[in-house]
């Protein structure tokens, strides 16, 4: 299970993030993701594993631990599981730099953004039988609007800026 790492994320997709009359479209909310990779040579098993992040209310500084999905199945060796915010949808409402790279999809549930811009975030993989963590890996505050983000260490960092 060590071998599934937070790869890459994309916080902050490029437009609006609201219609001026309405809340976010299926592709602004699908633009909002992020990579799980399985670095390791065998595969593992993402049942008992719960993505997670760190969200902030409007009314405290303090920052909790909020469940975003728990994951199902597995993972082959070497194979990248996009989760998008949104509920789940055809891939066809997506924009097509939103699918590639990906061997597999999964949606949050819930059309709400999940991932914080102005505070920056820490993404969590929490293994629940073992209650222990996977993987964590944080970004900073403002990251760039479409830019997607790469694992370097323990942080995600801008990439092609």
């Amino acid at each position: 299970m060590q071998t599934v790492q937070l790869f890459r994320l994309k916080p902050n997709p490029r437009g609006k993030d609201r219609a001026r009359t309405s809340g976010a479209s299926a592709a602004q909310l699908g633009a909002e993701w992020v990579d799980l990779k399985n670095t390791g040579s065998s595969p593992v098993t993402l049942s008992g594993i719960t993505l997670y992040h760190l969200a902030y209310s409007r009314t405290s500084s303090q920052a909790e631990w909020k469940e975003v999905v728990a994951l199902p199945g597995s993972l082959q060796a070497g194979k990248v599981l996009r989760i998008h915010s949104g509920k789940t949808r055809d891939l066809s409402v997506l924009n097509p730099e939103d699918i590639a790279g990906a061997d597999f999809h999964l949606f949050s549930g819930e059309d709400v953004y999940v991932w914080n811009n102005a505070e920056g975030d820490t993404a969590g993989l929490w293994y629940v039988v073992g209650k222990t963590w996977v993987d964590k890996a944080s970004y900073d505050a403002n990251p760039p609007e479409g830019v997607v983000l790469a694992r370097l260490g323990e942080k995600l960092v801008p990439t092609g800026v």
